[in-house]
C-alpha cells in the first residue's frame, strides 16, 4: 500500500501546501492594508486543521482509493495489459536475461510465478489497498465534516478561511485533472492504435484523471457558490 498512498500524499502536500501558503501570505497581506489586527485562536487553529485534514481525507478516498479501484476496474474492462503494462514489461525482460542465462532481480519477488498469477496477485492487491483507502478515507472525512458543521457559524462558512480552503482544492484538483488527462489520453491512444510495444500502462494517468475529474467539479461549483454567497451542500464543502 505504501506505493500509493505515499505519492498519493506527496501529491496533495506538493500543491496543497505551496498553495495555502501563498494564499495566507495574501490573506495576511490584505488584513495589514486594511488595519484589521490579526488575531489567531485556538478555535482558528481547530478550523485549520479541520480544512487540511478533510482536503487530505479527499485525496486519500479520491485519489488512493477511486483511482486504484478505477484502475482495476479498467483492466476487466478492456485488458489486463491497459492497467497492468509494467508487469509484461518487467516478465519479458525477466524471459530475456534468462534465455541468455543472466541474473534477473525484482525488488517485488515474484519468484518463478508466471505472468497470469503475478497479474492476479497485482489485481488483488489493488483491490485491497483501493477498498482501504477509500473506505479509511471516506471515514476521516465524514467525522471531519461533522465536527467542522459543529464548530463554523453560518458567516464563518463564507468567511476567508473557508475560501482558501476551496481555493486550494480547486487549485490542487484542477492541476492533477489536467496533467493526468494530458498524459493519460495520450497513452491511451498510443495503446488503442498499437503505436508503441513498451507495455505502457495508460491507465494508471488515466483512472487518476477519473478520479479527480468528479472532484474538481465539486471544488469549482462550491466556490462559485461560497463566492455567490449561497454555498450548497456538496460534500467538499
Amino acid at each position: 500500500m505504501e506505493d500509493i498512498i505515499f505519492p498519493v500524499l506527496g501529491i496533495i502536500f506538493g500543491l496543497g501546501v505551496p498553495i495555502l501558503i501563498v494564499a495566507g501570505i495574501v490573506y495576511f497581506i490584505l488584513k495589514l492594508r486594511k488595519g484589521t489586527s490579526i488575531k489567531f485562536s485556538y478555535r482558528t487553529a481547530l478550523r485549520v486543521y479541520f480544512y487540511v485534514v478533510i482536503l487530505v481525507s479527499i485525496g486519500l478516498a479520491g485519489i488512493g482509493g477511486a483511482s486504484t479501484l478505477v484502475r482495476v476496474a479498467l483492466g476487466e474492462a478492456i485488458g489486463t495489459e491497459f492497467s497492468y503494462g509494467g508487469l509484461y514489461r518487467e516478465h519479458q525482460e525477466r524471459l530475456e536475461r534468462e534465455s541468455n542465462n543472466d541474473s534477473y532481480y525484482s525488488d517485488r519477488n515474484w519468484g518463478e510465478r508466471t505472468l497470469p498469477e503475478m497479474l492476479n496477485l497485482e489485481m488483488k492487491g489493488h483491490l485491497i489497498d483501493g477498498i482501504s483507502l477509500a473506505v479509511i478515507g471516506l471515514l476521516l472525512l465524514t467525522v471531519h465534516l461533522l465536527g467542522r458543521s459543529w464548530l463554523e457559524t453560518d458567516s464563518e462558512r463564507l468567511g476567508m478561511l473557508r475560501r482558501l480552503y476551496l481555493f486550494a482544492g480547486l487549485v490542487v484538483f484542477a492541476i492533477l485533472t489536467i496533467v493526468s488527462l494530458a498524459v493519460g489520453i495520450p497513452e491511451t491512444l498510443r495503446y488503442a492504435f498499437a503505436v508503441s510495444n513498451d507495455y505502457g500502462s495508460p491507465a494508471e494517468p488515466l483512472s487518476i484523471a477519473i478520479a479527480a475529474l468528479p472532484i474538481w467539479v465539486c471544488f469549482l461549483i462550491a466556490t462559485l457558490g461560497n463566492i455567490r454567497g449561497n454555498e450548497g451542500d456538496t460534500v467538499i464543502e
